[in-house]
């Protein structure tokens, strides 16, 4: 299962009808059109959503004139407009266009969350009452193999610190998790998970494709190689009792995990509802890398196959909070949570 990776594509596309006049166009501006809907048709989790003949009908009457890629990325933005992706984006050069959120994130972030987030991603750990452990899994916007063995360890690192003093409970706060990368976070929290298949990707026809897995305390590849590289290998000796928070900032990767932890029965989520971009995205780079294209490509399930069709998750338990960062005993949202906690 792919989360948020760009890939390198090399594309032999297939001779397609020609529009009356469209040889005017150079070669290269007609490949960049047909490959840029080729992308958005083919892999696109809402294409179904979109009347391709009149897409293309109206891309070729618009751009028929056009002799550069920026005389074409307006037509290009427009086609892609109709998928209505807000999770991803198309960029040609120095042009880009993304479709706007339904969120307003300016209103919903709460001033504290705001307040955070200019410190930026860290992970952070705390203790409550000596055996309630505290544990922020941050957005992990990492590409190169060191940074994602560097950040996986990072987290692990922490998680295990927290376990040696073995705690009863302990809480996942995923509310500043906006995405990135979902193996080193994933990898990096693996004790706390009680099976080894976590959830599946889920196309736009609802058939269940490649499951994601952890094998070794680390998540696989499509082709069952590690993602991160893990070295601290603590484990838990039975399952603990575990409060996961959520809000509008818990965006793409951070629901996906939520999602994951949420299907465990040792497991309450509390506070508000996430952004709404549970699903897993791709990247298509292009054009002697001069295009590219980021499309939601697929849904998530969990690994008992329950589909996150409306790609959000709600939480158990309806917190409002104005997220205290600066004293966390006093934050409305893990006051939930401990008390919860103290229950079991």
């Amino acid at each position: 299962m792919k989360y948020g990776y760009t890939i390198l594509v090399s594309l032999l596309l297939l001779a397609g009808s020609v529009q009356e006049g469209f040889c005017q166009q150079p070669d290269s501006v007609k490949k960049l059109i047909d490959t840029a809907l080729y992308f958005m048709q083919t892999k696109s989790l809402f294409a179904n959503n979109v009347d391709w003949q009149k897409v293309k009908d109206s891309e070729y009457s618009h751009t028929i004139n056009a002799k550069t890629f920026y005389d074409a990325f307006p037509a290009l933005a427009f086609a892609y407009r109709q998928l209505k992706d807000a999770h991803g984006m198309l960029a040609i050069d120095d042009s880009s266009y993304r479709y706007p959120s339904s969120i307003n994130f300016d209103s919903v972030l709460s001033p504290g969350i705001k307040k955070e987030f200019l410190k930026g991603p860290k992970i952070v750990t705390h203790y409550f009452d000596n055996d309630i452990a505290y544990l922020r899994v941050p957005s992990m916007n990492v590409f190169t193999q060191e940074d994602i063995d560097k950040k996986g360890n990072m987290l692990r690192d922490s998680l295990c610190m927290l376990l040696s003093k073995n705690p009863k409970r302990i809480i996942i706060d995923l509310r500043m998790n906006s995405g990135g990368n979902f193996a080193p976070m994933t990898s990096g929290i693996s004790p706390l998970f009680m099976q080894t298949v976590l959830g599946y990707s889920v196309d736009r026809d609802t058939n269940f494709l490649s499951a994601t897995k952890l094998k070794d305390g680390v998540v696989l590849d499509d082709s069952g190689h590690a993602l991160v590289n893990i070295n601290n290998n603590c484990s838990l000796h039975k399952p603990i009792t575990i409060a996961v928070l959520l809000g509008p900032s818990t965006i793409s990767s951070g629901e996906i995990l939520a999602a994951f932890l949420k299907q465990q029965h040792n497991v309450k989520t509390f506070g508000e509802s996430t952004g709404g971009f549970c699903n897993a995205t791709e990247g298509f780079v292009f054009m002697n890398e001069h295009a590219y294209i980021l499309l939601a490509v697929s849904k998530i399930a969990d690994a008992g196959k329950h589909i996150y069709k409306d790609m959000f998750i709600q939480p158990d338990v309806f917190v409002k909070s104005a997220d205290d960062y600066e004293n966390l005993s006093a934050d409305p949202t893990i006051m939930a949570a401990i008390k919860w906690l103290k229950t079991k």
